[in-house]
This record gives structure tokens, C-alpha cells and sequence, in this order.
């Protein structure tokens, strides 16, 4: 039997369209009853070439769309980006979604799809050297079967249906790897669940075990740094606490050297409080006049583990 099953789904027709970004959304709620099951989630994508398109390069970025208070702006949470060629020849792009699709499996209402954008819509950015043109709006170029079918045909009807035959076989979809019922009641009796060592756990409880903790860097008053303009400061939190026993042990190795300390607490050997997901945060600075944008990776800590 197989360990894992696959599913997709296919995205829902867009109902608006933007120069400057795209929505795609999906309705997971048949899917609903396995979330406890899933096991990864990858967005796909197809780019389709764009002989027309005014520059040869853009790197383009998956968000997930939030709620807001202001349902005219709703926010948005990074997920990845990607430089791609919009003359080039069609190819797939796959995002890892895993967070959340599972976030949208247990809150319907949160499914407000994604957005794929631009990295800087209100001006034009050159991947190539990360330069950035200021006051002067870039567009979109890259375009995507079934989501862009109507503006790649140039609202010719019989190219529309044309290019839809083509590409029936390139919708966007999710693909989704679930565990097997069978499998996951089998693992339930003799498998604690393993907690999350994240903000979602670690800010509503007090806790001295290993957790994530909150901190917040100004870059000007805490590091004295005056290059970085923008953002000027992040939430970059930091893991801290004890390991013991069975508390959110990664790998046999980190249990074993956990229960050895327990048995053997004067031993120097013991795990430790070390940062399990990070994410990275794009910051904007100038060489001379000239703006630049840099993604620094591995910057905000997520959650925790004991290593």
C-alpha cells in the first residue's frame, strides 16, 4: 500500500484581472475532512511564453492572501519567489503551500486564495543587479495557462478556445500528499503528536521548556545600522529553554541524548534549543542614489526544536 496519496485540485476561473498582479483560488472544502492528513501541499503553475513581453526577466512572488478589517486592501503573507524569463519557453513552477492549505483545511474563511505580484509593483526591478527604477510602474509579463487565457489570445475568441485546448492539461492546481486514514489511526495509539514550538503555542503560554520567543530589532537603535532604509526594524524572535525529555525531540539521536541527560543530569551532553523554520525578510537600501532591493534568507525565526 501506498505511504502517501495524491490529489489535486484546479483552480477556480479568475473573476478580475490586474496589470500588475494575479488571484488564484481554490475550493479545498472537499477536502476538508482530511486535513488532519496532509502531508505537503505544492502549488503549480504553468508560465507560458510571452514573445511580446518588454522586459526578458521579472522575479515574481507567491503571497497568501489574509483577511482584513479593510476588505479593500487585504494583507498578505510571503510565501517564495521566483526570477523567471517571460520569453522563454513555458515551463512549470512549483511553490510549497503545505501551511497554508492546512491553515484553509481548518478555517474555510481564511481561503482568500493567493496573489502572484511582482517584488516592487510601484517601480521597476531589475533581478539582474536588483536595481530599481523609482516612479516607474512595471507591469506583470509574465503570463499563466488558465489564468491568463483571455489577454495571451488578444480577445481573439477562436484564439481563446484555441489556446485553452492547448493548455487544458496546464491549469493551475494544488497538489496535495495525504497519509492514509489506515496509517494515521495506526500511528495515533503509540505517537504523541508533536507540538509545534511556534508563536501560535509559545505567546499564549508561559513556558520555560524550549519555545519560540519574541524580538523585535530596531536597526538604527539596537545594531546602530543606518544603511538599511526600509523596513526599520523586524520581529526576528529567537528559540531559548531547556530540552528535556521527549519535548519536541527532532530526530532519535536528540531523544536518546535527552533521556541520557535525565538519567545522567551532571552529563554535559544534552540537546538543545536551536531554530526549526526560518524566513527571510527584503529589506531596501541605496548605493549612492541608487535604491536597491535585497531578500536576506533565514532572517525571522518561525518556530523551535530541540536539537
Amino acid at each position: 500500500p501506498p505511504i502517501c496519496s495524491e490529489g489535486s485540485l484546479y483552480a477556480i476561473p479568475p473573476s478580475y484581472y490586474s496589470l500588475y498582479f494575479r488571484i488564484v483560488r481554490f475550493d479545498v472544502s472537499a477536502m476538508e475532512k482530511n486535513a488532519s492528513n496532509l502531508v505537503k501541499a505544492e502549488f503549480r503553475v504553468f508560465r507560458l511564453q510571452n514573445s511580446k513581453a518588454r522586459v526578458s526577466e521579472q522575479r515574481i512572488e507567491l503571497y497568501q492572501v489574509l483577511k482584513s478589517k479593510e476588505l479593500s486592501s487585504p494583507g498578505q503573507r510571503y510565501i517564495d519567489s521566483k526570477v523567471v524569463k517571460t520569453r522563454a519557453e513555458g515551463e512549470w513552477l512549483s511553490f510549497d503551500v503545505t501551511e497554508a492549505v492546512h491553515e484553509w483545511l481548518h478555517h474555510r474563511d481564511r481561503n482568500l486564495g493567493f496573489k502572484i505580484s511582482l517584488h516592487c509593483p510601484c517601480c521597476t526591478f531589475v533581478p539582474s543587479n536588483n536595481y530599481i527604477i523609482p516612479n516607474k510602474s512595471e507591469e506583470l509579463e509574465a503570463r499563466f495557462a488558465g489564468i491568463d487565457d483571455y489577454t495571451y489570445s488578444s480577445g481573439d475568441v477562436k484564439a481563446l478556445k484555441s489556446n485553452r485546448k492547448k493548455y487544458s492539461g496546464k491549469t493551475p492546481h494544488l497538489l496535495l500528499m495525504l497519509l492514509p486514514s489506515y496509517r494515521l489511526e495506526s500511528q495515533q495509539p503509540s505517537r504523541r503528536k508533536k507540538r509545534a514550538l511556534d508563536a501560535a503555542y509559545c505567546f499564549r503560554n508561559v513556558q520555560d521548556n524550549c519555545c519560540l520567543r519574541p524580538l523585535y530589532i530596531d536597526f538604527k537603535r539596537d545594531l546602530g545600522w543606518k544603511w538599511i532604509h526600509e523596513p526599520k526594524g523586524y520581529h526576528a524572535n529567537f528559540c531559548a529553554g531547556a530540552c528535556p525529555y521527549l519535548w519536541s525531540s527532532d530526530t532519535q539521536h536528540s531523544r536518546v541524548l535527552s533521556l541520557y541527560n535525565t538519567i545522567n543530569p551532571e552529563a554535559s551532553a544534552s540537546p538543545c534549543c536551536v531554530s526549526q523554520d526560518l524566513e527571510p525578510l527584503t529589506i531596501l537600501y541605496y548605493i549612492g542614489k541608487t535604491p536597491k532591493i535585497e531578500q536576506l534568507s533565514n532572517m525571522i525565526v518561525k518556530s523551535c526544536k530541540c536539537s
